[in-house]
């Protein structure tokens, strides 16, 4: 078992093969220059003289990312998206409970208003004189029906 991993070992692909198999499906590698030399002309006073600018500019290199650090920045993304998502939510319910409790409190002053309006309208009938009418009309039966009988009887027997 152990001559089998090892021989297996000894015999895998090199690094030329890979090479190789790039090249073979139509891979090229480029080389990028580190400087780059860019030669400007400026004119100055018109048409007497011109100067020559040669401007070096270094190039960075390219960053070569291995498969683990694209895994490892796209998690990361990922989870900050995740906490951006969570800190809004939090937001938007924290937002519409503060919505909520001014609806409420909006409510309860209205509903309050609308007491003190029944109360005043208590007051105004209490402030009325329902009661006395009431009591005079059934004082005023009381002493028309004793007249009636009163005069009943002092009308027959004369």
């Amino acid at each position: 078992m152990k001559y089998i991993v090892i021989i297996l070992l000894l015999c895998s692909c090199s690094a030329t093969h890979h090479l190789n198999k790039f090249y073979k499906k139509g891979g090229k590698i480029e080389n990028v220059p580190k400087l780059v030399t860019i030669t400007d002309t400026l004119t100055v006073n018109g048409k007497d003289s011109i100067v020559f600018k040669t401007v070096k500019v270094e190039c960075p290199e390219p960053v070569i990312e291995t498969r683990w650090k694209v895994r490892f920045d796209n998690k990361r993304f990922k989870d900050s998206l995740k906490h951006v998502r969570i800190e809004y939510n939090a937001l938007l319910k924290n937002t519409l409970k503060m919505y909520q409790n001014e609806l409420r409190s909006d409510y309860k002053t209205i509903q309050s208003n609308n007491k003190t309006k029944r109360v005043e309208t208590r007051q105004e009938n209490k402030r009325s004189l329902w009661w006395l009418f009431f009591l005079l009309g059934a004082v005023s039966m009381v002493i028309i029906n004793f007249a009636i009988k009163y005069f009943k009887s002092y009308l027959f027997i004369k």
